[in-house]
């Protein structure tokens, strides 16, 4: 069974609970992604103009979204779009509404809108928000509230300063333009399908990028594009010169079918006949090649990982776009492979299993997955205990305080603070988990730690604190 790291990180794991998810703020680089019930992308692009500047705004609604919109009584999806500019003290709003059916969510671009915005020097802070229109609450209760599935998104746009009084728009990313459905000449002249991913990869290999200058001078333009590896290593290249003019409208397009996934820059430096300098711009951008990275909901990666990673290196993580999280987990996980000569990590395999499994068995619906309950947790570490002791109505012999009198007796390390205090015995349901022999070592342990670790035992005591089956461990020896 041939599976991928990022399936091993996403495929498995439930979906989150209906939530408004909002980030507010300082969002870093763009492009920007929502942490919320309905995952989209945006990005954008400052653009000098006739009338000053016009600034491009981009959403891709991704298949993952698509596929867990709630359809209507005929099948239909409804997401409602709202995307506002504010620059200085004027506002401009937009609003869509994004229809679909099931198999929309089948492709890996999903649904792609783009909005312009007439604007004006000075700061730029923009706000998405995307809707699930059909799943509002309707009834009486909720008379005069909007309850709905929703993910909303607002910072402020970096705008792009002039160089050596001249203007070079950001750098803006396009898929190859979709098959003309008729003989239009607009549909024929389309130069591209935005891409607010900045991916490219398995599902197109041509980079697309459009930037425009301004300047006033009319002399030819020259420009060059440069695709940049680590440390900025040149990688490939495209120039091209135009007539003379105070304007320069151009696309590069190169060819990135022979790179593998991970990050990268795009350089675009552009020049008139007879400049000292060039004007330069640099945006990051990344390759992807597996299914999984185009279709999968980034935050569900982003669940998986916080059981693999350490602080800073998952925070470190939720910041690289999709093609370097490729490559940061086909490199995790080739680390971790006991048998690197076959065809399947075996690794892999045993984590794909276990989160199948705690996810099965312990989750709470609508509260929490079972990946991150306490339970699944060390069964995800650690497989299968190799005795378990489970007592749903404890009793004579069999109650709580026994089993923490045993361990008092038999494990160095004391359990004073689990007992109940009160008179009469504690009849907790607890189930104590024991490892003994041979104990594997855990997934996001250093790697040339091979093999298994031999220890004299682990065990794990979770207690039902409320009577309701939700087991919080309260000891351990590990």
């Amino acid at each position: 069974m041939a599976l991928t790291a990022t399936l091993a990180l996403a495929a498995l794991v439930p979906g989150p609970a209906a939530a408004l998810g909002r980030d507010i703020g300082r969002l870093g680089p763009l492009p920007w992604r929502p942490h919320g019930d309905l995952p989209f992308t945006v990005d954008a692009a400052v653009f000098p103009d006739s009338s000053g500047f016009r600034t491009e705004v981009y959403v891709r609604i991704p298949p993952t979204t698509l596929g867990t919109a709630t359809p209507d009584t005929f099948g239909v999806t409804a997401m409602a779009l709202h995307v506002r500019l504010r620059a200085g003290g004027a506002i401009q709003d937009r609003d869509q509404v994004v229809t679909g059916s099931a198999a929309d969510s089948a492709t890996g671009f999903g649904k792609v809108v783009s909005y312009h915005f007439l604007s004006r020097p000075g700061p730029l802070r923009l706000r998405v928000r995307l809707e699930d229109s059909n799943s509002r609450k309707r009834g009486l209760l909720y008379v005069g509230r909007q309850i709905a599935r929703a993910s909303e998104i607002e910072g402020d746009l970096p705008i792009p300063r002039a160089q050596m009084g001249r203007d070079l728009s950001n750098l803006a990313f396009l898929w190859p333009a979709p098959p003309a459905a008729d003989d239009s000449a607009r549909a024929r002249d389309a130069a591209g399908l935005p891409n607010p991913e900045r991916m490219y990869g398995l599902y197109t290999s041509d980079l697309l990028s459009m930037f425009r200058a301004r300047s006033p001078d009319l002399r030819p333009w020259h420009w060059v594009a440069r695709v940049l590896g680590a440390n900025g290593t040149p990688l490939m290249e495209r120039d091209s010169t135009s007539d003379a003019s105070r304007r320069l409208e151009a696309i590069a397009r190169l060819d990135v079918s022979t790179l593998p996934a991970g990050g990268y820059d795009l350089e675009v430096k552009a020049w008139q006949e007879g400049d000292a300098g060039a004007l330069a711009r640099r945006a990051r951008f990344s390759i992807a090649w597996k299914p999984e990275s185009w279709t999968t909901d980034p935050t569900e990666i982003e669940d998986a990982v916080h059981l693999l990673l350490g602080g800073d290196d998952e925070e470190s993580f939720t910041r690289l776009e999709p093609g370097e999280r490729e490559r940061y987990l086909d490199d995790y996980w080739k680390a971790r492979d006991p048998t690197p000569g076959t065809a399947e990590n075996e690794a892999l395999r045993e984590f794909l299993t276990r989160v199948e499994y705690a996810n099965r068995t312990y989750s709470r619906t609508g509260l929490q997955k079972g990946m991150f309950t306490d339970m699944g947790r060390v069964y995800i570490r650690y497989g299968v205990p190799d005795e378990v002791l489970h007592q749903v109505i404890p009793a004579g012999d069999e109650t709580l305080d026994e089993v923490l009198d045993e361990i008092a007796r038999t494990e160095s390390r004391p359990a004073t603070d689990v007992r109940q205090p009160g008179p009469g015995g504690d009849i907790r349901p607890f189930e104590v988990w024991v490892y003994e022999g041979v104990v594997p070592t855990p997934f996001e342990a250093d790697p040339r730690q091979k093999g298994a670790v031999r220890r004299r035992k682990l065990t794990f005591l979770f207690v039902d604190e409320q009577g309701f089956g939700q087991y919080t461990q309260r000891y351990s020896t590990e």
